[in-house]
């Protein structure tokens, strides 16, 4: 029989109230180690979604304001995305993916009787890309080309800028045609903005003594400061479902695609999983 939503859905949802604030979502999100929230009203109906990127925008909007506002103080309902769509747990897995392919969704919650039951997210639908889906496409097949890049020595300020762009929740960091980084919006989100200013000792430039009087600087945060490193990346010939089973198996939502010398070709992401499965005849 071909999957269905409740062969692969989330039944434990996390819910938030729009009244709430995003300082309560943020601390849900962290204890959960989950990246979205669901809303709902007060007979618990998904109302919206809240998730890292929402957050991560609402974020890097204040933090461009003379007066921002902290997280304590912004609540959900102006941040979230409404309305949601909801599907039945009976629906199949493709048509899932249809679903979220169509509307740029990366997750739907699952109701029964006007009731929420669960959430169908990118990560269960990749799981089950990895579990069923062996031998039919490889990597270059369904691979994004090509690749939003920046630079180590780029600001962390340009990468938020490309993210919204080009609507992309990771950046891959080079050093020439090589992989050595990746930062994405949970790093974004949970940067702490406002660094504290590190003291430096200015030299005198006439004589080569150092000047007593020490200031305080800002430094602008940079890739290199909250990239991860060394990132794992894929072969173009490898299966696409191998490279869905390493997303899930490290947690990871997106991998470099590589060539055997470690040029940088492309990215595969869980979107292009789900895209996959939208696409193919339903297992």
């Amino acid at each position: 029989m071909p999957l269905r939503v409740s062969d692969y859905m989330t039944p434990e949802v996390v819910v938030v109230s729009p009244k709430d604030t995003l300082a309560r979502a943020r601390n849900l999100m962290l204890h959960h180690n989950i990246s979205r929230l669901v809303v709902v009203d007060k007979s618990n109906y998904p109302v919206g979604m809240l998730t890292e990127s929402d957050m991560a925008m609402v974020i890097w909007r204040e933090s461009g304001k003379s007066s921002s506002r902290p997280i304590d103080l912004i609540l959900v309902e102006e941040v979230m995305s409404s309305p949601v769509k909801v599907i039945g747990p009976r629906t199949f897995l493709k048509n899932a993916a249809q679903v979220m392919v169509k509307n740029g969704f990366s997750s739907l919650p699952v109701i029964r009787g006007g009731e929420l039951i669960g959430i169908i997210t990118k990560t269960d639908i990749t799981r089950a890309y990895a579990e069923n889906y062996t031998g039919l496409l490889k990597v270059k097949d369904i691979m994004s080309s090509p690749v939003i890049t920046v630079n180590p020595m780029h600001s962390i300020y340009r990468v938020g800028k490309l993210m919204n762009e080009y609507n992309i929740s990771r950046i891959v960091v080079v050093e020439g045609l090589k992989p050595v980084g990746v930062v994405t919006e949970t790093d974004l989100t949970y940067l702490t903005i406002n660094r504290k200013p590190r003291k430096i000792i200015y030299g005198d430039a006439f004589s080569n003594r150092t000047a007593r009087r020490s200031y305080k600087f800002l430094r602008a945060p940079i890739v290199a400061d909250v990239m991860s490193p060394n990132p794992i990346t894929i072969g173009l010939e490898e299966d696409s479902s191998k490279a869905a089973s390493i997303m899930i198996e490290n947690g990871i939502s997106g991998l470099p695609v590589t060539t055997p010398e470690n040029i940088l070709k492309g990215i595969i992401t869980k979107t292009d999983i789900v895209r996959a499965i939208s696409t193919l005849k339903a297992r």
